[in-house]
């Protein structure tokens, strides 16, 4: 079950709100790093890691949930098409 899943089965307005403020900061703070566009700095950083770069997967995994930059990455590989 993916983070998003785990919000939105809740269907708490408050919790879903801050859920979508976090993932919209964090696109931020990646776009203005150089990213790409609605791209996450989870996604970025799994990407950085399979390219073998330097990257902080472990300490965002540790902080946010175990696979959550890989499921991060996932999304984004998936969705950006559309």
């Amino acid at each position: 079950m993916t983070m998003k899943e785990k919000v939105t089965e809740r269907t708490n307005p408050l919790r879903l709100y801050l859920f979508r403020v976090l993932t919209a900061m964090s696109v931020l703070l990646n776009v203005i790093l150089g990213g790409a566009n609605n791209q996450t700095f989870s996604a970025r950083n799994y990407e950085w890691k399979r390219k073998g770069k330097l990257n902080i997967v472990k300490l965002i995994d540790s902080i946010v949930g175990r696979e959550h930059c890989l499921e991060s990455w996932v999304y984004w590989k998936t969705r950006r098409k559309w």
